[in-house]
């Protein structure tokens, strides 16, 4: 076929078109022919209309034209990443905004090129916000037959023609008056269509453009930025809210192109094509969307908004039905799979393809296309709106768009202060003095470096360790001399190394051994001073057990850990501490056992909470065969390439696939499982012996600069130090010096107020607590927590929007869910807080209490309804191929007795049901779910002490009351 043959502009270049009037005449021939040429390829073409075609006579008689809703936007962020809010404002006329958009406050600046203007653009984005009179319905067209917005006769009105189905702004055109900065943010059509804008009047109007083939690529752009967003809504850029510069797209490698639009031309935005741009100063412009053959595809497999039931939502049955009857069975089945090929023309372009190029008709291409298929089309003689293609409006702007201040400095002088030692902790440390073994400290073995090298005689143990349980378990007569003599030396060298270990736990027991005794004698009498490493005289020395080796430890120290430890987030923890002695077998077991849960990668741990895992006994190797090899990382590419005082954005090169998962590895030596691209891991190096880089250099007594617990993923910071990926990511100022490598971390940017900070969590488990903390994002909440105490002890962390990229929730902002606010149960007399039917809020008393039962359903034109009576639904019935649907209504065999709701209950899901609206008429649907909604009789108070009940009767209202609080 000639729609196999691959379009030209391979380079997905914006194309200008410049048709004679005859080529003007067919809008719907002209559009398939630009696409024959390649120009949907690059998302967006301009068409330059014949000197001779004028839409309208003269635009002077729209000055009194209301603007109904203009909108202000309000843009928030930087380095090139913005969120824009739309306020909505008063209604003025076009004369009125006219005179706002020239004032001096608001006209366009003095510019030399478009270039120019384009960097002023940029820079001054979030000053003065601009006012935008989006959204108008209406038409300054005249009686113009040829590209009138409001006829372009294309397969979308055929439809409307069929249903009676309008949308404002989708087969309606919509107006927009424009001033200097107001936007347009990054989006693609509602449901994928075309769409054509036409500038009637007033300064240019700038566009980018993002092909449709990288489509994708900007949308896990978007979402690496703005993951918050993207959390909440899988299609947040159909809020368009979010801007991104050409600078961002420039260096994380999206292809782009930008075109400018002077009056009197025409832009088309093709299926998938992501656009965004600016207004030069004021200026109108009308704009509607269409549709040709090609879109259904995208229609069909379009990602819609799902956090706002209001969006505009086109039911595609009508069309494959009418359009590709041969797949409608199947489409119906979910069976009807197709992968979209960007590239290829719509296939009204196979005439261009085929070289006849026929002369223009008057017949419309979608009428043909009906009359091939005997399709029999009956016109609707009424008509109704289903929803409106507006503006997201934002009735006031949400904290994060005001400035979001730490408050390290205010906090860390009153979190300074530590809290004396209790009479119990008291108690517990002498319970201590008694078990030598238990006892902690913060001194490590490189006092003793001079003598002996720790990482070395580490490493050794730990491969001694190794071989030596596998070469015992071996028949000892087959080994050899030279093979005896080695495990010797290597048994004598384990014996001497755990000797140093157990003699470092004696000085250290000492220690304090010697500064508890101290502190008691010194109030009986005056005792003889000692110094600091030596123990006081004729204090019992304990006996120790000398042949005590590291994977012994744990089983000793396990009873005391455990009486100590009240919290059962904590229990796990007890050998990871980084005061307690180092236990290279614990952080094995923890990062083994991390390494089998939820999310898997012990970075992306950080925005899933700790849960009590019950670890193994015996021990875990690193080839333990794992199910998953594969997952979506949980921590975008913006928490990497943002931080430190660099407000510029670097460029990462993300291991990540196309379809966005990466590759697990696990460290050979510590066990510890990452996701590849969120530990820089290169393809190449992804192997079964692969070892993280704490391993790779044998630095297995290095322990996180940043918190207070062992384990997990770390890297090397600029300072020779180590930290943990996890908390390098939380914290603010730590900036990632190579970004695609995850490496070297330098956490010089963090504020000295920040260190002065103390863990909530760790403070109680610790003489001498370090690290660098993080603060509740809740307002100026003070509550502070290491990054891994708070993971660990269930604290909520979500990635945030740019610039911020943790957003961190304590306990005390912990939110009941809905399902526990819903348990909540509201009794008679109880003081509630209801809103109106006014949109006003008032306190009431509870008065009466009853239930009753909606019915949600779909309509077969994309809207919904989700408080239906069982009694609204006249026809049911489960969904029979031989059924016939015409103008959205079901034809039914004159034999065929439907579902009695009323009296038999709700219809099972999916069925196909016949519904009576408000205007009496019938219309067809599918039946969602029913819920039963809990109603209350409600008194406003102002009436509460009336005293004749007439007076109380305007008050006593049933509805479904939104509980916002209880009194």
């Amino acid at each position: 076929m000639a729609t196999d043959i691959v379009a030209p502009n391979p380079s997905c270049r914006i194309m200008t078109f410049y048709p004679t009037m005859d080529e003007f005449k067919n809008f719907n021939r002209y559009v398939a022919y630009i696409e024959s040429q390649g120009a949907h390829r690059a998302g967006l073409a301009k068409v330059v209309p014949p000197k001779e075609w004028k839409p309208c006579r003269n635009y002077e008689d729209i000055d009194d034209l209301v603007i109904p809703a203009p909108i202000q936007q309000v843009v928030t962020g930087q380095s090139g990443l913005f969120t824009q809010y739309n306020i909505q404002k008063k209604p003025i006329t076009v004369r009125e905004f006219r005179k706002i958009a020239n004032s001096d406050k608001f006209c366009t600046p003095r510019y030399g090129d478009f270039e120019d203007l384009e960097r002023k653009y940029w820079k001054n984005l979030t000053f003065n916000a601009p006012i935008y009179g989006a959204d108008v319905n209406g038409t300054l067209y005249d009686e113009v037959s040829d590209w009138n917005i409001g006829h372009l006769n294309s397969i979308l009105d055929v439809v409307e023609k069929e249903s009676g189905i309008t949308i404002e702004g989708v087969n309606t055109p919509y107006l927009y008056f424009g001033m200097w900065k107001t936007t347009f943010a990054w989006h693609t059509e509602d449901m994928d269509l075309y769409s054509i804008n036409y500038l009637h009047f007033g300064e240019p109007k700038s566009w980018y453009s993002v092909p449709p083939e990288h489509g994708k690529r900007l949308e896990r752009l978007a979402k690496g930025f703005f993951p918050g967003s993207a959390q909440n809504c899988e299609a947040f850029l159909r809020h368009k809210m979010t801007l991104i510069s050409p600078s961002i797209l420039k260096k994380y490698g999206i292809p782009f192109d930008r075109v400018t639009q002077e009056a009197g031309e025409f832009m088309i935005t093709f299926p998938y094509g992501y656009h965004a741009g600016f207004n030069h100063g004021f200026n109108c412009a009308e704009s509607t969307n269409f549709a040709t053959l090609r879109w259904i595809e995208y229609g069909k497999l379009a990602v819609l908004c799902s956090c706002r039931k209001d969006m505009v939502k086109i039911s595609m049955d009508v069309f494959v039905r009418k359009f590709q009857p041969e797949r409608y069975r199947l489409w119906k089945m979910g069976k009807d799979t197709s992968v979209i090929d960007h590239t290829r023309a719509t296939p009204e372009a196979d005439e261009f393809f085929e070289d006849e190029i026929a002369e223009p008709t008057e017949i419309e291409l979608a009428e043909n296309k009906a009359e091939r298929m005997n399709t029999v089309v009956t016109k609707s003689a009424s008509k109704h709106r289903i929803g409106t293609k507006r503006h997201r409006v934002c009735l006031e702007l949400p904290k994060e768009a005001s400035d979001r201040a730490v408050g390290l400095e205010e906090e860390s002088d009153r979190l300074s202060c530590e809290r004396g030692e209790s009479k119990e902790e008291l108690e517990l440390k002498k319970k201590e003095l008694s078990h030598p073994a238990a006892a902690g400290t913060n001194h490590k073995p490189s006092l003793f470096a001079k003598s002996l090298d720790s990482s070395s005689f580490d490493s050794e143990t730990s491969e001694s360790q190794g071989s030596s349980h596998d070469s015992t378990a071996e028949d000892s007569d087959s080994m050899g001399l030279r093979e005896i003599i080695i495990f010797s030396a290597r048994i004598s060298l384990m014996l001497k190394w755990s000797l140093l270990r157990i003699l470092l736990q004696f000085c250290c027991l000492v220690l304090q051994m010697a500064e508890q005794y101290m502190k008691e004698m010194k109030a009986k009498k005056k005792s003889r001073r000692q110094p600091l490493n030596k123990p006081p005289r004729h204090h019992p020395i304990p006996v120790v057990k000398d042949c005590v080796s590291d994977e012994e430890m744990p089983d000793l120290l396990a009873m005391e850990d455990d009486l100590m430890e009240s919290e059962p987030w904590a229990k796990p923890l007890a050998h990871l501490w980084q005061n307690r002695p180092q236990n290279f077998l614990a952080e094995r077991e923890y990062n083994s056992t991390m390494a089998q849960h939820a999310p898997y990668c012990s970075i992306c741990a950080l925005f899933q909470s700790y849960q009590v895992r019950t670890f193994s006994t015996k021990p875990v190797g690193a080839g333990e065969p794992r199910i998953e090899k594969k997952t979506k990382p949980l921590v975008p590419e913006m928490c990497f390439t943002s931080g430190g005082d660099n407000s510029d954005l670097s460029l990462a090169t993300s291991y990540i696939e196309e379809d966005g998962t990466s590759a697990l590895v696990t460290c050979a030596k510590c066990c510890v499982c990452v996701h590849a691209s969120c530990y820089g891991v290169a393809p190449e190096k992804v192997a079964d012996d692969w070892m993280c880089v704490r391993c790779s250099e044998n630095a297995l007594t290095e322990d996180c600069c940043l918190c207070s617990l062992r384990g997990g993923a770390l890297q090397k910071t600029t300072d020779s130090r180590w930290v943990h990926v996890m908390c390098a990511v939380a914290v603010q100022e730590v900036r990632f010096v190579n970004a695609a490598d995850r490496s070297p971390v330098d956490v010089s940017p963090i504020p000295p107020q920040r260190w002065k900070l103390k863990c909530f969590y760790c403070k109680k488990r610790m003489k001498k607590t370090e690290g660098c903390c993080v603060q509740c994002s809740h307002g100026r909440c003070p509550t502070s927590f290491h990054v891994t105490c708070a993971q660990a002890a269930g604290v909520v962390m979500q990635p945030d929007d740019w610039p911020f990229v943790v957003f961190i929730t304590c306990f005390r902002h912990k939110t009941p869910s809905q399902a526990e606010r819903s348990k909540s149960t509201i009794v008679i007399g109880q003081k509630v807080i209801s809103k109106h039917k006014n949109g006003r809020f008032y306190q009431c008393e509870v008065v009466g209490l009853s239930k009753e039962t909606f019915y949600e359903v779909n309509f077969d034109d994309g809207s919904f309804s989700d408080n239906l009576y069982p009694e609204d639904i006249v026809v049911c019935s489960e969904y029979q191929p031989g059924l016939l649907l015409v103008q959205s209504f079901l034809v039914f065999p004159d034999n065929f007795q439907g579902r009695n709701c009323l009296q038999l209950g709700p219809p099972v899901g999916g069925a196909v049901v016949q519904v009576r609206w408000t205007d009496g008429l019938v219309y067809g649907a599918q039946f969602v779910a029913s819920h039963d909604i809990q109603l209350y009789q409600v008194r406003k108070e102002f009436f509460k002490h009336s005293k004749t009940l007439p007076c109380m009767k305007g008050a006593l209202q049933i509805l479904v009351v939104h509980i916002v609080d209880t009194l």
